[in-house]
């Protein structure tokens, strides 16, 4: 028997087209930006900022542009009594801490006294009678300036309604707080101060 024998054939390549075939075989690195994608991301985001910018717009109430001409620098006599001012209208009108049902739940004894290391937040609550059709504005006023302004469109002749303000710790303490018409008229007033501990 022969033995078999293993041909080995080998190739010599010329310098030159050693480099050209290792050029051929490197790896790239290609960047390609897909615009449609990046674009449609863009407007996804965007479309939830705005609805959440949106849904906060909605809870806050504006003051009206001519109140802003008319109240900002104008300073409001405090009368001498802290006592509510209730007219044929209003049925019931106090301070409370909270609104359960359209209802508060208690109500707040003057002078109001809060924490000093913590924001509180109190309700000016209101009941009227025979006043459906109209308009009226809940006011809040700090050392006499106006705070915070919130319309209320009464749709029946027995309407509850409410206002809601922060309180946080502060050298200002004299608060009012009102019921205005739409022709700027007090309907009720509450005057009360503000003690931290």
């Amino acid at each position: 028997m022969s033995e078999k024998k293993n041909i080995v054939i080998k190739v010599k390549y010329s310098a030159d087209e050693k480099k050209v075939n290792d050029n051929i075989c490197d790896p790239k690195l290609i960047t390609e930006w897909n615009i449609k994608r990046i674009a449609l991301a863009m407007g996804g985001l965007l479309f939830f900022v705005v609805i959440i910018f949106s849904m906060t717009i909605k809870n806050t109430e504006k003051i009206e542009p001519t109140l802003q001409d008319i109240l900002p620098d104008k300073v409001v006599s405090r009368p001498e009594n802290n006592n509510t001012d209730v007219s044929n209208n209003i049925t019931r009108a106090f301070l409370t801490f909270k609104i359960d049902n359209n209802e508060p739940a208690g109500k707040i004894d003057i002078p109001v006294k809060l924490s000093k290391y913590k924001s509180t937040s109190l309700y000016y609550f209101v009941e009227l009678t025979g006043m459906k059709g109209r308009t009226v504005y809940h006011e809040w006023l700090l050392e006499g300036k106006l705070i915070t302004r919130k319309k209320v469109n009464i749709s029946n002749n027995n309407w509850r309604t409410s206002s809601r303000q922060f309180f946080a710790n502060s050298d200002k303490t004299n608060w009012m707080v009102r019921l205005v018409d739409e022709n700027n008229k007090v309907i009720n007033e509450l005057n009360f101060s503000v003690i931290y501990q």
